[in-house]
């Protein structure tokens, strides 16, 4: 089968790390409002970051609003689409799906979960709506080598991140595993048996991935005693059922408080620093095909950025363009991409059913490759479901990030430095992998999937740009500001090793409880 033959006949696809209905609906309008708005404390994106924050603080007896310029999809009563169904929930007003590969679905445009920011020589996936990235990705929560947080992060106490936080993101999320005796008999599995199969074979170590998809109700929706999600092709879309995403544990409790306000389809433009040190931000409230329903200023004395790597820096710099607000010099610097790098191969396990017709969304095996001194690297074992079994294996890999980037503002929009350079190690490191598996499986380099069969240009994983300790203090306060905080994937200086939520979470677990300490929100 040649690529375009490939193409066409492959229903959608896509790897298991994304993070990535019939009869159209009327946009849901949102319910009128005032144009001005007062609250103490501001917490923009209701992502990792925003959704920890806004617990710890509720929880405090503060009250919090939030500001997110996705929908809230708990509340709008539409379902999330599947991949091999892509409709209302696929893609942030687009024409067309946005998925990494095999876009071949035409698609109204809507406020979708899934967006994607296109630069030169790379291309950003994104979560929108209440929830953030953890509606889009594929639920791995990894928790990085001690050793490399400690070189990340030389002046953390990763004892206390070991012994406190990180077992604390892990409850709250809800983090599992799945059962080996379950993995060894499900079909949906094969994928991953096969690819812990051949990479031992290669000589590979490989690992089982925790995830916060709820493994009990993945076993009963296997028996058909639940509607299905992960075994029904839902993920980079939005998950139905199954999946703990923040709206279901963080961001629930806080609401539970009584102390929390969201204000869904609600899009930040720029901020201002007032002559008193409070904040004003200018929003627009729109509906759900994009449109602005109204114009509106928010003001408040705290504000805590947690856009999402990409967001916050936008909101920093337009606002430094535009309203002359104040940044360090360190925001936009030591960007990276995680390391995110992607390959495959074609013609694995072809003699014996290839890698499975069917495939479960949420990925559970990954090769640890990472103390090798020349090709050090952690590969996510990812899904292909594409309805029929085409014996291709994806794969995932992240790398250090040995050259970082950086982030600016120009003619209007965000600029990106980073290109083929930042990207040649990870390369090679994608070469030595694939090159060794098929010495030892057989096989070939996915060129059916990617150009060369390498894809050097997709990231899920942004990091960095407002680097704790660097354009923050050693808490998240962003430096040259009193009353401004980022509590985001930005303040992880452009690598962690693996997929960065769990790490995440616990920097702002670590960041909002000395926060707090110091009397910051009194």
């Amino acid at each position: 089968m040649n690529r375009k033959d490939f193409l066409k006949s492959g229903i959608l696809a896509i790897g298991g790390f994304y993070f990535l209905q019939s009869g159209l609906l009327q946009a849901v309008q949102p319910k009128p409002s005032v144009k001005d708005v007062e609250a103490p404390i501001i917490i923009i994106g209701s992502g990792y970051g925003g959704a920890v924050t806004a617990l710890r603080l509720c929880q405090k007896g503060k009250k919090v609003l939030m500001l997110e310029m996705g929908m809230n999809w708990g509340k709008s009563g539409l379902p999330y689409s599947s991949l091999l169904k892509p409709e209302k929930s696929a893609a942030w007003l687009r024409k067309k799906t946005i998925a990494p590969f095999f876009n071949i679905f035409s698609i109204k445009p809507f406020t979708g979960v899934l967006d994607r920011l296109d630069f030169e020589h790379i291309n950003i996936w994104l979560g929108r709506g209440v929830g953030g990235g953890s509606l889009v990705n594929g639920g791995m929560a990894v928790t990085p080598k001690e050793s490399y947080f400690r070189e990340v992060f030389p002046n953390l106490d990763a004892d206390k991140f070991y012994n406190i936080y990180f077992p604390r993101a892990r409850q709250e999320l809800k983090v599992n595993v799945i059962r080996e005796e379950f993995l060894k008999d499900c079909p949906y599995y094969k994928f991953t048996r096969v690819g812990e199969e051949e990479a031992h074979k290669a000589g590979f170590k490989t690992m089982r991935v925790p995830n916060v998809y709820d493994f009990s109700y993945m076993e009963r929706e296997y028996k058909h005693e639940v509607p299905r999600s992960a075994l029904n092709n839902e993920v980079i879309y939005g998950n139905n059922h199954g999946k703990y995403s923040l709206d279901k544990t963080y961001l629930q409790k806080a609401l539970e408080t009584g102390n929390l306000e969201i204000f869904d389809l609600h899009a930040v433009d720029t901020i201002k620093l007032n002559s008193d040190a409070t904040y004003t931000l200018q929003v627009r409230e729109i509906d759900t095909l994009g449109k602005t329903v109204s114009d509106k200023a928010f003001h408040c004395k705290k504000l805590i950025l947690a856009a999402g790597t990409m967001g916050t820096l936008q909101l920093l710099l337009r606002s430094n363009a535009e309203n002359n607000f104040p940044i360090h010099e360190n925001v936009g610097k030591n960007w990276g991409n995680n390391g995110n790098f992607m390959t495959g191969r074609n013609w694995v396990n072809p003699l014996h059913g290839g890698t499975g017709v069917e495939q479960s969304t949420i990925p559970v095996g990954g090769v640890d490759n990472w103390d090798d001194p020349e090709h050090p690297f952690f590969t996510e074992i990812a899904p292909l479901p594409m309805g029929m079994d085409v014996a291709t294996a994806l794969y995932l890999q992240i790398n250090k990030v040995n050259k970082k980037g950086l982030v600016s503002y120009k003619n209007g929009k965000l600029d990106l430095d980073w290109n083929e350079t930042h990207t040649q190690k990870m390369k090679e490191n994608a070469d030595f992998f694939v090159k060794k598996m098929n010495k030892a499986n057989g096989g070939t380099r996915a060129h059916l999937l990617f150009k060369d069969g390498f894809g050097a240009n997709i990231c899920y994983h942004p990091l960095g740009g407002c680097v704790l300790g660097e354009a923050t203090n050693g808490f998240g306060k962003l430096k040259n500001h009193d009353n401004l905080y980022v509590l985001d994937g930005s303040l992880i200086p452009g690598t962690i090793g693996v997929n960065p939520f769990v790490t995440i979470t616990a920097i702002a677990e670590y960041c909002i409880e000395n926060l707090i300490k110091m009397n910051e929100f009194a």
